[in-house]
């Protein structure tokens, strides 16, 4: 009881000094949904924290090492709110406030997020399969999986940061923006589908570079499909390739996931206490994640697709508030006399330990699983035909 309510403490003074720095120092616009979702990973940042600093066994403290990592943006996510124009952190040597978003959200709030989210799981999952493994082993088939996955889908923005800006979509878009202005200057309405199609030629592509132009057919259909983001849309498409990139690496996120609970169920190898909570909570985590950023691809508006994002910031935030509700339950276990005592047994001779039904598990059992009801069937004496 003393280690939840240091715990928090800290997280209310931490979420305070949030608060105080908007209240006094500039800052550019927070919504509620962003200061709920950082407040709450700075929750699972302490919680996870303390995991590490209390776990008994060696193994399990590099498990929740890259969780706290992942969790720990927390800080920069509140930070990010100071730089810019409207911040406390800005001069003229910085960029254009447009590209300093861009660069923390490809590369921080997106790139950085996603991949300790990725190696958190993926490292998870490895050190169920490979437990005999030493730790810099897991590490590095850990890195190398997941850096070839990140370094594939992400590599364009990290050799180009401004690569988002010179894909296709975009490319295409430039060329139908300055026709769509010529046209309605020489005419004072918005040209047709049709209209931009006969006065702007498009290009086809391939690995990024222009091999040709396109027939008339082709160059008509590129045009409507382009056509909703004029004259003013542009962003959506500027990010298309961060929110695709993002869905590429939770479906990876998802399949070690799943890979972890095909390995618990052929195997049933043994793990500590709540760990396949925590992996179920994550899979719904990074179909949720997949959900939002589908969704605000398929939007045309930019305002639109932060209105989905923030929707979905609520419901991953409240998803993240049961990840919390776990790893306390996994926090208060360990730090418990019979806690300590089976973690230990586990590391040790795991083949001699029985599986710990956990208080989640007890839940279960007792809501869906009623002892009397279930003997009662299936043991009750038949009725005697007469």
């Amino acid at each position: 009881m003393r280690l939840s309510r240091k715990i928090l403490l800290i997280w209310f003074v931490g979420v305070g000094v949030f608060a105080l720095t908007l209240l006094f120092l500039p800052h550019s616009e927070v919504s509620f949904a962003n200061f709920f979702t950082y407040s709450v990973q700075l929750l699972l940042f302490l919680i996870t924290i303390n995991i590490v600093r209390n776990e008994p066994t060696k193994k399990n403290k590099y498990v929740f090492v890259n969780f706290a990592a992942f969790f720990s943006l927390a800080i920069p996510s509140h930070l990010y709110f100071f730089i810019g124009p409207k911040g406390l952190f800005f001069t003229s040597q910085l960029t254009e406030e447009r590209f300093a978003t861009l660069y923390a959200n490809q590369y921080v709030f997106f790139g950085l997020y996603y991949f300790l989210l990725a190696v958190a799981i993926a490292y998870l999952s490895i050190d169920v399969l490979f437990r005999d493994y030493k730790t810099y082993q897991k590490y590095l088939v850990t890195f190398a999986i997941i850096g070839s996955f990140f370094g594939y889908y992400y590599g364009g923005c990290i050799v180009d940061p401004k690569y988002t800006h010179h894909t296709p979509e975009v490319e295409d878009w430039r060329v139908l923006d300055k026709a769509w202005t010529a046209y309605e200057n020489e005419h004072g309405t918005a040209p047709s589908p049709e209209q931009l199609a006969s006065s702007a030629v498009l290009h086809s592509w391939k690995d990024g570079r222009q091999i040709g132009t396109l027939y008339p057919e082709e160059n008509l259909a590129r045009v409507e499909s382009l056509y909703p983001y004029l004259p003013e849309n542009y962003t959506v498409l500027v990010y298309m390739p961060i929110f695709l990139n993002t869905i590429h690496v939770c479906v990876v996120c998802i399949g070690f996931i799943l890979l972890f609970f095909g390995y618990t169920y052929m195997k049933d190898p043994p793990q500590g206490a709540y760990i396949e909570k925590v992996m179920f909570l994550l899979l719904v985590f990074c179909s949720l994640e997949i959900l939002h950023s589908w969704t605000a691809m398929k939007t045309i508006e930019w305002g639109a697709a932060e209105a989905v994002w923030t929707v979905g910031q609520y419901v991953s935030t409240v998803l993240l508030l049961m990840i919390a509700g776990v790893f306390a339950m996994r926090l208060r276990f360990i730090t418990s006399v019979k806690g300590e005592f089976y973690e230990q047994e586990l590391a040790l001779s795991p083949k001699g330990v029985t599986r710990w039904r956990d208080s989640l598990d007890n839940i279960v059992i007792e809501k869906f699983f009623n002892r009397k009801l279930l003997l009662g069937r299936m043991f009750a004496t038949s009725p005697t035909r007469k």
